[in-house]
C-alpha cells in the first residue's frame, strides 16, 4: 500500500494581534451620499519555531490576509414617480497578499493579492396608495472576471484544473444576479 505520513501534534503558545477600522462618511449637505471604507489585519507567531530549520515555521496557519474594503453609495429614499428607496453604489474589496504564511511541512502557500469590483442598482415600485408593489435589486460582481483564492480556503490546495492548469479551486467570477422581492399581507380579518 501507499505510505501516509503521521504528524505528532505538540502544544505551542501564540500570540495573535489585528486591528479593525471603519470610517463611515456622510458629507453634508450630501445627505443622499454614502462613503464607507474598512480595513482589517490580523497577525499571528508562535512563540517559537517548530522547526527551527525551515524559516516561517513560526507563523500561525491560516491567518486570513490583510482586506481594504471601499463603497461608494448614493441613497435616494424619496426617488421618482413610482419609483422610491432608489440606490447606486459601487464597492471594492482590495485584498493583500498573504506573505506571512506557515511554511512548516509544505502546509501553506502564498496568496496573491487581488482586487475585486463590485456594481448594484435598487429601487422599490409603489402604487397609487404608496404601497410597495416589488423591489428590484440588480448586482454586478467580480467586474473585472478576477480569479481568486482566500487564504483561508482549504480548497486552495486541490489538484490541478486540468482546463486552467491552475491548482486549487477558485472562486466565484464575474456574476450578474436579479433580485425581485415582492410583498404578500395575509389580512384574516376578512
Amino acid at each position: 500500500g501507499e505510505e501516509l505520513t503521521a504528524f505528532a501534534f505538540q502544544q505551542n503558545t501564540a500570540r495573535l494581534q489585528g486591528i479593525e477600522f471603519n470610517m463611515d462618511i456622510h458629507p453634508h449637505p450630501l445627505d443622499w451620499l454614502h462613503i464607507e471604507n474598512s480595513f482589517s489585519l490580523v497577525q499571528g507567531k508562535f512563540n517559537s519555531d517548530i522547526d527551527p530549520a525551515i524559516a516561517g515555521s513560526n507563523q500561525l496557519p491560516l491567518i486570513p490576509a490583510p482586506r481594504w474594503n471601499g463603497e461608494i453609495r448614493g441613497d435616494f429614499e424619496k426617488g421618482w414617480g413610482t419609483f422610491r428607496q432608489v440606490y447606486v453604489k459601487l464597492a471594492a474589496q482590495q485584498t493583500f497578499s498573504q506573505d506571512r504564511f506557515f511554511k512548516g511541512f509544505n502546509t501553506e502557500t502564498r496568496t496573491p493579492a487581488y482586487l475585486l469590483i463590485d456594481a448594484g442598482v435598487g429601487f422599490s415600485m409603489i402604487n397609487r396608495n404608496k404601497k410597495t408593489v416589488a423591489s428590484i435589486h440588480l448586482a454586478a460582481t467580480n467586474l473585472g472576471d478576477i480569479a481568486w483564492q482566500s487564504h483561508t480556503s482549504r480548497l486552495k490546495y486541490t489538484a490541478e484544473n486540468l482546463q486552467t492548469g491552475r491548482m486549487g479551486v477558485f472562486n466565484r467570477g464575474r456574476n450578474f444576479s436579479i433580485r425581485v422581492i415582492v410583498p404578500f399581507k395575509w389580512d384574516r380579518s376578512r
